[in-house]
């Protein structure tokens, strides 16, 4: 699966409420958000499984995950509400 499928595929796990915009898929800006969520999240998930753990890097790998969802899911609510998709 490649980068931005798996950040979309993600960030639909996190925003259930959000797997009825199939249109998103075809905005570049929404599928660079998705990437770069991917990647956080990834960079996270190895820190979760690190056997030396560095609790501040992974709460800012956090922080940075959540912000990434955050704006990707904001970035939707705004194009339906522009849209008239609400």
């Amino acid at each position: 699966m490649d980068v931005k499928k798996a950040g979309i595929s993600r960030l639909l796990l996190a925003a259930p409420d959000l797997r009825r915009s199939t249109w998103m898929m075809e905005s570049p800006a929404f599928r660079k958000i998705c990437e770069e969520y991917e990647h956080a999240c990834l960079r996270r998930d190895v820190l979760r499984c690190s056997a030396e753990k560095d609790d501040e890097t992974l709460l800012r790998s956090e922080t940075e995950c959540k912000s990434l969802e955050a704006a990707a899911i904001a970035f939707i609510r705004k194009q339906r509400q522009f849209s008239g998709l609400v």
